[in-house]
């Protein structure tokens, strides 16, 4: 089984450095164990744990309300108007959870101040417990499932404390003093619906049996007509609630604003501009990289042409073209081996490119080497620029320039000049 910690909070408020008792169920312990201390030492026993909070009875309302087969978002709506004659305090400050139908078609629901259920979550919070289901106590009391000989109410008793459970989402918590005449009022209001026995589990010291308390309650048993059977327990009430808690039957106070998804909406609520901000300005970037990528694939593809175009007019026998780059160095190696010494291709790029580089104006359009010549097609400024080029390529280079072809075209010089190894102009 899941690791479990069960931790029922005191009816007088939760103090970090108050004395609790909480019940820890494992493979190791399916029954429970129980255990005493402060609040920060649940919190270390709590590490891998779901984490169940028993709140005081006293603090939630369990009612029921008929109300016609709504979904349960409808439902949440409607339930605080179909309640409201109940409570002593406006709708707008009380939470709602809903249960489960009843065999008459009425809805449970758990009801408790917004004020409790945050403090109780932030008490939580401060002492790092983060609590997965949230019920009234009274719903952990062990009860008798209905059987042949009818319905069976559970009464627990702790100290002066007492918890009535009437039904699987239904029941109180009240004094001990005051048990006689809310039990009354109760059996009142089942009617027809009366249980079969009332089980009193008497926690602790058994100072109730025969007490005055305890005959008062066997009068109202006995005008009703139901059995009271006492059933003194030598546990703890914290380990008999945790015994007595099953998740199929709780009303978990953790819904709408108080549910894991409520709570981080609450805490994001106050940063929902900067994230839709955040949010657009992450679309735009996003945008801007797109079409930034679009732009340099294009551009990749235009140089992959252009390196292509290039390689082939360098080597015209080639008739396959599947890498350019390095289709293109194993001919200039093979250029490299065959070719003589300065008077190779590479000797010749060695030689110009720095005098084609710097020239104002010039572009290169191909070029083409064969036989310890090289051809290159150019686009220069004007007719002196070329003639300057080629002073330049015979004093500086050394290499012999002979201009082939020459033609002014739109403002530039269009040419193709032949490069020789040797000197001279």
């Amino acid at each position: 089984m899941r690791k479990q910690l069960i931790l029922p909070l005191p009816a007088d408020g939760l103090n970090e450095t108050d004395e609790l008792s909480w019940v820890l169920r494992d493979d190791e312990r399916p029954a429970g164990s129980l255990f005493r201390g402060i609040l920060a030492e649940a919190v270390k026993q709590a590490a891998g744990a779901r984490v169940v909070v028993l709140v005081p009875g006293e603090d939630v309302l369990l009612a029921s309300a008929e109300l016609p087969g709504l979904n349960r978002q409808r439902l949440a709506r409607a339930v605080p108007f179909a309640l409201e004659e109940q409570l002593a305090s406006d709708v707008e400050n009380m939470h709602f959870a809903l249960g489960s139908r009843s065999d008459d078609g009425r809805i449970h629901n758990a009801v408790v101040a917004r004020e409790k259920i945050a403090a109780w979550l932030e008490s939580l919070r401060a002492a790092g417990l983060q609590a997965d289901v949230m019920l009234s106590e009274v719903l952990a009391v062990p009860r008798e499932a209905a059987n042949d000989a009818g319905r069976h109410w559970s009464l627990l008793i702790d100290g002066l404390r007492c918890l009535l459970r009437t039904d699987s989402q239904h029941g109180l918590a009240l004094d001990l003093n005051n048990l006689p005449v809310v039990l009354q009022a109760a059996l009142d209001e089942a009617g027809d619906s009366l249980p079969a026995s009332l089980d009193v589990k008497i926690c602790g010291d058994d100072t109730f049996s025969g007490s005055d308390d305890d005959r008062q309650l066997a009068r109202v048993c006995e005008e009703a007509g139901i059995d009271r059977v006492l059933q003194p327990q030598e546990e703890d009430g914290a380990l008999l609630l945790a015994r007595g808690f099953d998740e199929k039957e709780a009303i978990n106070l953790l819904q709408g604003d108080y549910s894991r998804r409520g709570q981080l909406e609450k805490l994001l609520r106050p940063w929902r501009p900067a994230i839709l901000l955040l949010g657009l300005w992450l679309v735009v970037l996003l945008g801007a990289m797109g079409l930034e990528y679009s732009r340099l694939s294009q551009q990749d593809a235009e140089i992959r042409e252009q390196i292509t175009a290039l390689y082939r007019e360098a080597f015209p026998e080639a008739r396959k073209v599947v890498d350019p780059r390095v289709q293109m160095e194993r001919g200039l190696a093979k250029l490299r081996g065959s070719g003589g010494g300065q008077t190779d291709l590479l000797g010749f790029i060695g030689q110009a490119g720095p005098i084609l580089k710097a020239t104002p104006g010039l572009k290169l359009r191909s070029l083409r080497y064969k036989e310890n010549r090289l051809d290159i097609d150019l686009e220069i400024s004007s007719l002196q620029t070329l003639d300057k080029l080629k002073q330049r390529l015979a004093d500086e280079a050394g290499l012999t320039v002979e201009i082939v072809s020459a033609s002014s075209r739109d403002g530039k010089v269009e040419s193709r000049i032949a490069l020789h190894g040797g000197g001279g102009a």
